[in-house]
């Protein structure tokens, strides 16, 4: 602990007697060193948190308030931590007008007798701030020590941000290299809870360190104090941040030591964990591939082996994309909730995707939907409920949901709710409207200029399986009619309807337009009524 003037006080053999206590707090503030000076202006050569000892010979025997006032005006300005005034050289003792000075700016003065030579208070307190710091160095080593034994620890990174918060007393969060909370202690070493939006914070701004992409660090000010961030790795190959808050005060050169040890090791294991995280990733690509080709027994013994069991029972397959500048995130994302989902989640890279089995429970819907809803750009198609023997279906089911899905904007698309609408519910309206409008052309120009009902007839024929009289009945027209006009319809369109293809593509272009939203002409109903 840095010495104060309480502790110079205190020692009866200086002999020191206070005259002007200052502001509140300020006997306990600590103290950087004792100096003495009579210059009238020393202040360019002291440092803040200075006790300056002088014997006011630059006062004179007769002071003026004026001076003396602008002399302890500048002492305060510099940050001088107290003024000791040595009496018997000048004058008996401290001058009034000095005692006036120092309680207007708050600067406490204390008075040192004759007896007592300057260079005793100052050794005193050289002993002092020296034995402060061998405290603080084996505070350090201590602290240093014991977060290296943390390090060795199979969760290497939550044992040492635990141990640093823990020494420090102040909060700690570790982020990855797409500002994704790896681990996060409180001051007591147990999770930090109830700050989400300062977490939220600490994600922001470690975004704009690391895109940066060189090594830096920041600080913002939160209801908890000053939050300092720290980057980790090399520069154009950041690993992750370091973010500290909520500490008393500004670190000293012994806890930013401990500090940079951290820096150190955080950073050397997001580095291994990186290197073992490429490899797991080969590992389960070779699973992936077992698995497809229908080596399952094989594909389970190795992912027992590598600590990532596949799901048993139901399952539903999975394929994930995300915008380029966020892949690496959303499967870093998606790694973790594997690990946190042993057994009922597995994920692997696969020809240019993201490729996962999951448990059919509604807590990994949960959890699926936590990580694709809330981010722009992630799409997620999701099977039928399959078992692992049947992975090929499941993968061709994922990947015309995932179509669906980025077709339309959608977070996630699951194939059991793209089958209810048939194989129409697969038609791309933003694409297979112009050729709808383009085949069917003729005949809506001759609808909308002549007031006929060639597309409602079409329709209604085409519901009735191309039989003339159940499609004349409810057109409530007499079938010679219903002929002539499919009739018309065959010669505008420059093709015969008399084959299940042609009638086929003319049927779909109809769906077409229905679903979005075109008008059929002018016709005396709907087929969907």
């Amino acid at each position: 602990m840095a010495p104060s003037l309480q502790h110079l006080l205190d020692r009866h053999a200086l002999g020191l007697r206070l005259v002007v206590a200052g502001t509140a707090g300020s006997l306990e503030r600590p103290v950087a060193w004792v100096s003495s000076s009579d210059l009238p202006d020393p202040t360019p050569f002291l440092i803040a948190d200075q006790i300056v000892l002088t014997t006011g010979t630059q006062f004179g025997t007769a002071v003026s308030a004026t001076q003396v006032e602008a002399y302890v005006a500048r002492l305060a300005a510099a940050g001088v931590a107290a003024l000791g005034f040595g009496t018997e050289v000048i004058t008996a003792g401290p001058p009034s007008e000095l005692a006036q000075a120092c309680a207007e700016h708050g600067v406490p003065l204390f008075e040192v007798p004759y007896r007592t030579p300057f260079i005793a208070v100052i050794r005193y307190a050289a002993d002092l701030i020296a034995e402060a710091d061998r405290e603080r160095d084996a505070w350090a080593l201590a602290a240093q020590r014991s977060i290296a034994f943390a390090a060795l620890r199979p969760d290497a990174s939550h044992a040492v941000v635990t141990e640093l918060a823990r020494a420090l007393g102040a909060w700690v969060v570790l982020l990855d290299a797409h500002a994704a909370t790896i681990a996060d202690a409180a001051a007591d070493g147990g999770r930090l809870r109830g700050r989400d939006r300062l977490v939220e914070r600490v994600a922001e701004e470690a975004q704009g360190l690391l895109r940066r992409g060189q090594r830096s660090g920041a600080t913002f000010t939160s209801p908890s104090g000053t939050v300092s961030l720290q980057t980790l790795g090399r520069r154009g190959d950041l690993r992750g941040v370091l973010a500290i808050g909520g500490a008393d005060g500004p670190l000293d050169a012994a806890a930013q030591g401990v500090v940079t040890s951290v820096v150190a090791i955080t950073g050397l294991t997001l580095e291994q964990g990186g290197a073992l995280g490429r490899a797991g990733r080969a590992l389960r690509l070779g699973v992936w591939r077992l698995l497809l080709a229908g080596e399952s027994d094989a594909a389970g013994t190795v992912a027992e082996e590598l600590a990532t069991p596949l799901p048993s029972g139901a399952v539903r397959v999975g394929v994930a994309t995300a915008a380029d500048d966020g892949r690496e995130a959303l499967l870093s994302e998606l790694e973790r909730a594997a690990a946190l989902a042993v057994g009922d989640l597995f994920v692997a890279e696969h020809d240019g995707r993201l490729s996962l089995i999951a448990s059919d429970t509604p807590g990994l819907d949960a959890v699926l939907e936590g990580l694709f809803g809330g981010t722009p750009g992630r799409h997620l198609g999701l099977s039928r409920a399959v078992g692992l023997a049947d992975l090929a279906l499941g993968v061709g089911q994922a990947v015309s949901a995932h179509a669906q899905a980025a077709a339309e904007g959608r977070s996630i698309e699951r194939f059991g709710a793209l089958a209810v609408g048939g194989m129409t519910g697969l038609l791309d309206a933003a694409r297979s409207r112009p050729v709808a409008e383009d085949l069917l052309g003729p005949v809506l120009l001759a609808d909308r200029e002549e007031g006929s009902a060639l597309v409602e007839s079409l329709r209604q024929w085409l519901e009735a399986n191309g039989q003339w009289d159940p499609a004349a009945k409810r057109l409530g027209i007499h079938r010679h009619t219903l002929r002539n006009r499919i009739t018309r319809v065959e010669r505008l369109l420059e093709r015969p309807l008399d084959t299940f293809a042609a009638r086929t593509e003319v049927w779909l272009a109809l769906v077409s337009l229905e679903d979005a939203g075109s008008g059929s002409g002018s016709g005396s109903g709907s087929a969907r009524d």
